[in-house]
């Protein structure tokens, strides 16, 4: 039985990322929940194969040629478009503007006006405490029912959000933004690993071990990948009937909702898991993980330390107490039990070398 939510005029949606680890994930969970509502899905250099993965997860999906670059194709689609789900790259603020600025073509082409949806994806990183891997006392615990972007310290991964936060203020569009943990769990799409675990994948593979950023005494929150793309249906539903009780969820200003389960780990523990696994399949020499070397944790860039090197001490509530959700996939399946089975099926796609041992 789906929960389809027949009484909405809204139905076209046009998908940012759908060949992506989340954008797969959230096709089986639109598959699921609104079946009849078509999507449009921007893509490059799509094969006959991948898009009969591609349909395999979406019987009414349509691949639209470009990526994200390709503004004008963006701009284009999201005018024609009831609905824009953005689990693409969540800071590209050029082609998060052509979708505001198509979203906005589409508004004001209505009379009365009928706002269009977007619902974007961006990642509890952006409330990182920058510790460089150690474990500091919180300066604030970040709850999504009292959060303001105003209050980020580091403004790197901000300026998409703030303007999808701008182009709600006058209602012309409905925006949402769900910020995601440390998300695990093998995808069903075409990628199929997330993108910290290549990440970290290929630094062990440069340095000839699993490492850490700093000591790894940071924290992150978990959240399964099922659990994320029930979170983006169930922020539609809310969007399109009201929450649980009927009454209008949380938008723009207010419009932020932070997808976490009660469990945590620090990095240490998973880099840990990294570097058992690798050992056991006989790639590097030695078993759990040591801090990666300035020489490679540099190649990172900015979102190493950042984002990788930081904890976020945040709480969910939004979801919960607005949309009746719960993180039901991370309670069946743990990072523990995921993690090693993640690290096999990503070295193998990866084609990594290390170092002989």
């Amino acid at each position: 039985m789906t929960t389809e939510l027949q009484s909405s005029n809204l139905r076209s949606i046009f998908l940012l990322g759908a060949t992506g680890y989340v954008g797969g994930q959230v096709l089986v969970s639109l598959a699921h929940d609104f079946p009849s509502f078509p999507i449009r899905a921007l893509a490059r250099n799509i094969t006959p194969p991948k898009l009969t993965q591609l349909q395999a997860l979406h019987s009414k999906l349509e691949v639209v040629e470009g990526s994200l670059s390709d503004h004008n194709v963006i701009e284009a689609e999201a005018q024609n478009a009831d609905i824009v789900i953005n689990v693409a790259a969540a800071g590209d603020t050029d082609s998060v503007n052509a979708i505001i600025r198509g979203l906005q073509q589409r508004s004001r082409s209505y009379t009365p006006t009928v706002p269009p949806i977007y619902i974007h994806m961006s990642g509890t990183g952006i409330m990182g405490d920058n510790a460089r891997g150690e474990l500091i006392v919180p300066d604030r615990l970040w709850v999504d029912t009292e959060f303001d972007l105003e209050n980020i310290k580091t403004k790197l991964l901000t300026n998409a959000c703030e303007a999808i936060v701008d182009a709600g203020k006058n209602e012309e569009i409905r925006t949402m933004i769900v910020f995601p943990g440390l998300i695990y769990g093998i995808g069903p799409g075409i990628q199929k690993i997330s993108l910290p675990h290549r990440f970290y994948l290929n630094l062990a593979a440069q340095a000839g071990h699993s490492g850490s950023f700093g000591p790894g005494r940071n924290i992150a929150g978990l959240i399964h990948l099922k659990d994320v793309a029930s979170a983006v249906s169930a922020v539609l539903k809310g969007a399109l009937n009201g929450g649980k009780v009927g009454e209008k969820i949380g938008e723009g200003k207010e419009g932020f909702y932070f997808v976490l389960s009660k469990y945590m780990l620090s990095m240490m523990e998973f880099s840990n898991i990294v570097g058992d696994t690798l050992y056991k399949q006989g790639l590097i020499s030695k078993t759990g993980s040591s801090p990666f070397s300035a020489s490679i944790a540099d190649k990172a860039g900015p979102f190493g330390y950042n984002i990788f090197g930081s904890s976020q001490f945040c709480r969910a509530e939004r979801l919960t107490k607005e949309l009746g959700w719960s993180a039901e996939h991370t309670e069946t399946e743990s990072l523990y039990d995921s993690l090693p089975k993640e690290i096999e099926l990503a070295v193998k796609e990866m084609e990594l070398q290390f170092p002989k041992i």
